[in-house]
């Protein structure tokens, strides 16, 4: 099963994976949008919602370096989306797969490249 995170409107792409409001999963075809009912939850708790879901792949704008390593733990497909701004305009050649040796160029969001002060 693939997921994207959306905005509200149920079609925009959602700029941030963790905090966004609504998900889109997508089964053999079949597209069906909700809440995100961890947006606030603690790591370990959203994390394993996407494990009983049976999520496999995950399409995002963005993403945190610590975030990929976690889903990369759990065998989920990372894709960063191009150009798409609405889930139903992404195209195979509009996303780049995220994996171990480029995930430090494409997870731009968080504090994993920071300088210690």
């Amino acid at each position: 099963m693939t997921l994207i995170p959306l905005e509200e409107d149920r079609k925009t792409i959602a700029a941030r994976f963790r905090k966004a409001p609504m998900f889109a999963f997508l089964d053999e075809g079949q597209i069906i949008v909700q809440e995100n009912p961890h947006k606030h939850s603690k790591s370990p708790e959203f994390f394993d919602y996407f494990n009983t879901l049976g999520v496999d792949t995950l399409y995002v704008k963005a993403l945190g370096f610590k975030t990929f390593l976690k889903l990369h733990k759990l065998g989920i497909e990372v894709y960063l989306i191009k150009e798409a701004e609405k889930y139903n305009r992404i195209t195979p050649d509009g996303l780049e797969r995220i994996t171990l040796e480029n995930a430090d160029a494409y997870c731009t969001l968080g504090h994993h490249n920071q300088e210690q002060n």
